[in-house]
């Protein structure tokens, strides 16, 4: 089991390298750009090819079966704008 949670680590950093590339690369570099293209695909690919045990779907099942559905205001679908609108707003002010 610690073996698959490591994969899964790998692929997230995989991901995560890949945005970080392709973002930070500077506008001549187009090859710097591909490369993290590339490692954004291949961690994605890598992420989404792992197939879960049994035990790992077992513990998922029993988990989802204990645990309380969550309050409203825990829920991302509340957090997100206001997140968004904050960053928008201090993005706003620092900008001028």
């Amino acid at each position: 089991m610690k073996s698959s949670i490591v994969k899964r680590i790998l692929a997230i950093a995989l991901i995560v390298a890949g945005v970080v590339t392709a973002v930070l690369a500077s506008k001549d570099a187009g090859s710097v750009r591909w490369m993290g293209l590339f490692l954004l695909v291949s961690g994605i690919y890598f992420l989404v090819s792992q197939k879960a045990s049994p035990e790992q779907r077992e513990q998922a099942a029993q988990q989802r079966t204990s645990t309380p559905p969550i309050k409203w205001y825990q829920s991302p679908i509340v957090w997100v704008p206001v997140a968004a609108l904050i960053i928008a707003v201090v993005s706003f002010y620092v900008a001028n």
